[in-house]
């Protein structure tokens, strides 16, 4: 269906929003459309995170402080070959590894290498794998075994410094989206939104260092103030500026938008989903049921995506 008999059309146009960003989730729709279809894809169990340093983690960020490590798996101290062949067994595709950063940036999954690959060869589940911050070396470690990297990739020094509380630079992660790549790692660049206390600060300049290199999908992660942590408090990213980073991300790339899993939950979940989905988006983690609403409304075909991570085709 041509966009100009799209249902789409008539939805945004009923928003209300500003012209501008009206304008831009038009656009954005219909790229989608010349792209994907009318095929939406959605991810509704996602790979099992878990964490190789159990709950301890170098860094003190603003918006974690180790929160979201104690909701993981703890695979550390021998438990990771049981705890991942456990999972197999139940059925799991695949597992994401996580954990804390140590002091050079990096989340240690290479440094499990040999365990992995035989979780691998005994289990064939499929290894995503937050990498964080990476050198050449570690890039050729992880290829050994990973087959997906999840990179955070942050477009500003400040944010860097203020929120991370990290002593690198907005060029040490397009270092290591260059390292990843080279090592013949597929990518999943993911874009938090709203990381500087809510608010826009390097989203935009992170699209354009991704832009270099070739991203199998971006996903768009959105900032949780979360409970126990300093940002506990602080009002989520205004929607329109997901929105202003979703359009964006449609316009630059030719490849899957994919709206996280990690965004906020409740009535601003549902107001985003329907936004995001509006905005160009094809794939949408644990979707909420609004997302289900708006896709049928809009007469795209759902499709369900069990026990896969939204980062993969």
């Amino acid at each position: 269906m041509h966009y100009d008999q799209h249902p789409a059309m008539n939805i945004i146009d009923a928003l209300e929003i500003d012209s501008g960003t009206r304008a831009s989730m038009h656009r954005a729709f219909a790229r989608r459309l010349e792209l994907f279809g009318n095929d939406i894809c959605f991810f509704s169990e996602p790979f099992t995170p878990v964490s190789l340093t159990g709950s301890r983690c170098s860094l003190r960020c603003w918006h974690c402080n180790s929160h979201y490590l104690r909701h993981m798996l703890d695979g550390s101290l021998g438990n990771l070959y049981p705890l991942a062949c456990n999972l197999a067994a139940k059925g799991s595709k695949g597992i994401l590894l996580s954990g804390g950063s140590v002091p050079d940036g990096s989340v240690p999954t290479y440094r499990f290498s040999e365990i992995i690959q035989k979780i691998k060869k005994d289990t064939g589940l499929t290894i995503s794998a937050h990498t964080g911050i990476v050198n050449s070396l570690q890039a050729r470690m992880l290829s050994d075994f990973l087959d997906m990297a999840l990179v955070d990739v942050i477009g500003d020094n400040d944010t860097i410094h203020d929120i991370l509380g990290f002593d690198v630079r907005v060029e040490d992660y397009e270092r290591t989206l260059r390292e990843l790549s080279s090592a013949g790692i597929p990518l999943a660049p993911h874009i938090i939104t709203g990381l500087h206390k809510g608010q826009l600060r390097g989203e935009f300049k992170a699209l354009e260092i991704i832009k270099k290199f070739n991203p199998e999908v971006i996903v768009i992660v959105v900032f949780i103030p979360t409970e126990r942590t300093l940002s506990e408090g602080t009002p989520p990213p205004d929607i329109s500026d997901v929105v202003r980073v979703i359009t964006k991300a449609r316009e630059m790339f030719d490849v899957s938008v994919s709206l996280s899993c990690v965004r906020p939950g409740g009535r601003y979940r549902s107001i985003l989903d329907m936004y995001a989905i509006l905005s160009g988006v094809d794939r949408v983690a644990v979707p909420s049921r609004k997302a289900y609403e708006t896709s049928m409304r809009l007469g795209l075909e759902i499709k369900e995506i069990p026990k896969m991570c939204c980062s993969y085709k």
